[in-house]
């Protein structure tokens, strides 16, 4: 593995010669690809017609649930005889695992199926915004008007579980469910708060279509390795690959 001094060195000889400045950059990617009026036109009319047919449809989903981060990580060295499918090449394979996941997997699911997500049509594929709201219970050694401050939000936790946890946590019950993976998250947030009635709010916004044909090929083809063995059960279930859409300039202007 590399160290941070190679890492450096490394990241200076890739791209030290771009600019840190956002306006710099743009006029030193104007001269490296050579920019004629009519590609310039091009651009503008793209990115203006992007910004008027994209957008994001809103989800809201509440699970009543006391909130939980996602636990540490286990290893375990396995086997042919334990974990033959996994082992087979490497008699020393070390398997990570999470000691919960599957279990809230399948939780999601079980709500899925029951219908009582019925704002979930199909599963997701394209660009995610989510917002985890994470409503814990208020402490007992709270007194009245500290408990009341706590409901609406002037007093905040500031203990366990960790932000980031909570969003690993709720992440990951969302793939294969919700989302085909939790790779499609362009920007996350998560909140913690205090409540008498412990759950865990979900905001969820995606995106009408993927930005390009490139996404689409790599979503429908089954390209991108994260996607793998997920796409192939989809296939069969949820992800009607001929509703799979893409931003196509070409045909939109």
């Amino acid at each position: 593995m590399k160290n941070r001094k190679q890492k450096f060195y490394e990241y200076e000889e890739k791209y030290g010669n771009i600019p840190e400045d956002f306006q710099e950059r743009l006029e030193w990617m104007y001269d490296k690809y050579k920019l004629t009026p009519a590609k310039q036109q091009e651009i503008l009319d793209k990115r203006n017609l992007m910004m008027n047919t994209l957008d994001f449809v809103d989800i809201k989903v509440v699970l009543f649930e006391e909130p939980e981060g996602s636990p540490r990580p286990r290893f375990r060295i396995v086997n042919r005889y334990n974990l033959a499918n996994m082992a087979m090449a490497n008699s020393q394979f070390v398997h990570v695992y999470s000691i919960t996941g599957k279990e809230d997997n399948v939780f999601m699911k079980r709500l899925l199926d029951s219908g009582e997500l019925n704002q979930v049509q199909q599963m997701l594929y394209t660009p995610c915004d989510v917002e985890f709201n994470a409503f814990v219970k208020t402490p007992t050694s709270f007194n009245t008007v500290d408990t009341f401050l706590a409901e609406i939000g002037l007093i905040r936790p500031t203990n366990k579980p960790d932000w980031d946890n909570i969003g690993k946590k709720y992440s990951d019950m969302f793939n294969s469910n919700i989302w085909l993976d939790d790779t499609l998250v362009i920007d996350g947030t998560v909140r913690k708060y205090y409540s008498i009635k412990p759950r865990v709010e979900v905001h969820l916004k995606y995106m009408n279509m993927l930005y390009n044909r490139t996404q689409y090929t790599s979503t429908v083809n089954n390209n991108r390795t994260q996607y793998t063995s997920t796409v192939n059960k989809l296939n069969k279930q949820d992800l009607d690959s001929s509703n799979v859409t893409y931003f196509d300039f070409n045909k939109l202007k």
